[in-house]
């Protein structure tokens, strides 16, 4: 299931309060496990009847070997109902006194209730095991496999390959789990730890995975309910209550582990999508180019946003969660009929958010003549360009300047009290038109530029 398809089945399903935020798909380890196990089952139907008629012949009363071989047609010999009927003995439901067989307490409740015969097997059990907590996991094991998704949480369970310990103290959980999948019908007696016949683990990694959606649901405006998140099957978006309930425990340390969003806790993602951070003015240098800090970066780009007087380019790799602070500028720019152009995408790692990028084309399919929304794996496709898409952090202002860094204009959403990997920018107001032109024909753009 796409990411497309898995969000338009999921947006109008957010619970009464909630509206979805984040769609992230990503793979759970899991540790595949097979043992040699001794299960009490009930037999086969057949030979039920073997047994019900071998215990209603001796009621009747041929109860030594040669009559009721002779009952049975047999011969002086059968291996197999010798065989049978020594294991209803050991079983208790038959005995032999003086070479008479009789239908013990046990053989005569077996005649009234069929079902409360069981046999003991060997048969082979394979499990999963919680890569994280290392729980036995009571999910059907066709559903693990060994396609893990780009996202995904890495297994905190390190015993070695076959390790005894592996399944030491687990036998109540590996029973409940047997009996779970065998549908009550057969049970499992015993296993042997120092015995495993195959386990996934190699190489510190669990060798196999379940994949998952997980969606974060944050609280509509004006509320004081938390966020929450939901675990869903990757392919059936069926709910998993159990990692549903454990995500939501631990509620942090998994949205930072697998969230696409730059952040340190909900409530600061949360202000900064409601109310756009106002800029603050930098102290630059007046000559034609200038080094710029981090923020002084971040302040120049809402600067140019807010002051721009004919047309802006923006150029950045992937457009996340920050730019939901921008929206509110881009509309504002665009209903004073000015030009906004954004070249974004890199086929390396084209990962957006979603929801935002969506926001984003709504606004581009609202203003066609003004807004120009680039996908550039696209359009280097279209046009026979060995370019994949951009890397490259690019904003042109009018014909006044243009900013070039490492600052990644549309997805770095953290704030000044946040730690934060140093950026550094070039702002640089000489020979901008040539910027303009040297652009729009290295990527072949043919774009109706306001001079």
């Amino acid at each position: 299931m796409t990411e497309l398809e898995a969000y338009k089945e999921l947006k109008d399903k957010s619970p009464t309060g909630f509206k979805l935020n984040e769609l992230i798909a990503f793979s759970y380890p899991v540790r595949k496990i097979k043992i040699d196990a001794l299960v009490n089952k009930q037999p086969d139907g057949s030979l039920v009847k073997v047994y019900n008629v071998l215990l209603r012949a001796i009621q009747q009363g041929f109860n030594t070997q040669n009559t009721l071989f002779q009952f049975l047609g047999l011969g002086e010999q059968d291996e197999f109902i010798l065989r049978e009927l020594f294991l209803l003995k050991e079983k208790n439901y038959v005995d032999l006194i003086a070479d008479k067989w009789i239908v013990a307490p046990d053989g005569e409740k077996f005649l009234e209730n069929e079902k409360i015969l069981r046999v003991e097997e060997h048969e082979d059990f394979e499990f999963l095991l919680d890569g994280i907590s290392g729980d036995v996991m009571t999910i059907k094991q066709e559903n693990a496999n060994k396609a893990k998704l780009p996202k995904f949480l890495t297994s905190e369970i390190k015993i070695p390959n076959r390790s005894p310990e592996i399944i030491e103290n687990r036998f109540q959980q590996i029973a409940d789990t047997f009996k779970q999948l065998n549908e009550n019908k057969c049970y499992l007696i015993s296993y042997d730890a120092d015995d495993i016949k195959f386990d996934s683990f190699r190489d510190g990694e669990s060798g196999f995975w379940l994949n998952y959606w997980l969606i974060e649901y944050i609280p509509e405006k004006n509320s004081n309910l938390e966020a929450k998140l939901e675990v869903r099957n990757y392919d059936s978006l069926k709910p998993d209550k159990k990692l549903t309930a454990k995500f939501n425990s631990e509620y942090r340390h998994y949205i930072y582990s697998l969230s696409n969003s730059d952040r340190t806790s909900f409530e600061e993602l949360a202000e900064i999508v409601e109310e756009p951070v106002q800029p603050i003015k930098p102290q630059i240098a007046t000559s034609d180019i200038a080094t710029l800090t981090i923020w002084e970066t971040k302040h120049k780009f809402l600067e140019a946003l807010h002051n721009v007087k004919d047309k802006i380019l923006i150029e950045s790799p992937w457009i996340k969660r920050a730019t939901m602070e921008y929206l509110p500028l881009f509309e504002k720019m665009l209903k004073d009929k000015k030009q906004l152009i954004i070249l974004y995408g890199i086929s390396e790692k084209d990962e957006h958010d979603y929801q935002t990028l969506e926001k984003v084309k709504e606004l581009q399919r609202q203003n066609k003549e003004t807004f120009k929304l680039i996908h550039l794996p696209t359009h280097f496709d279209n046009i026979g360009s060995r370019l994949t898409g951009t890397h490259r952090k690019l904003v042109i202002k009018d014909n006044d300047y243009y900013i070039a860094g490492s600052f990644n204009f549309l997805s770095f959403g953290k704030n000044e009290k946040q730690q934060v990997a140093n950026e550094e920018s070039m702002l640089i107001s000489k020979d901008v038109q040539k910027k303009w032109e040297q652009l729009m024909k290295e990527y072949n753009l043919n774009l109706t530029i306001k001079s």
